[in-house]
């Protein structure tokens, strides 16, 4: 029972990890907008490396968050402790990028 519970747990956390990461990405496209735009009261060379570094974040994070997960389901395992890791790195590497994204233009 707590295997399926552990399963179903996982899987829900992987999914919001997934929307999460989705609309993470999508905020690496507005940074590099902004930074394309951005006149010279802005530092374009620290959004677009804000950019790169959520985007390579956002990826290695969740895939291998989730290759780990999966090793651990073959093992027969607790998965959760890698999804919750998961959702943490990308939550933290979001903010992160956020708030030097906002260090780096002018008016914010």
């Amino acid at each position: 029972m707590l295997v399926v519970v552990d399963l179903v747990a996982s899987a829900a956390l992987f999914l919001f990890a997934l929307v999460f990461g989705l609309y993470a990405v999508a905020f690496v496209v507005q940074l590099n907008d902004i930074a394309g735009t951005c006149g010279s009261g802005c530092n374009t060379g620290l959004l677009t490396a804000v950019a790169y570094g959520l985007l390579t974040v956002t990826v290695l994070g969740f895939f291998l968050g989730f290759g780990f997960a999966v090793v651990r389901v073959i093992r027969k395992r607790y998965t959760w402790p890698w999804a919750v890791g998961t959702l943490v790195v990308l939550i933290v590497g979001f903010y992160l990028a956020a708030f030097l994204g906002g260090q780096a233009v002018a008016g914010a």
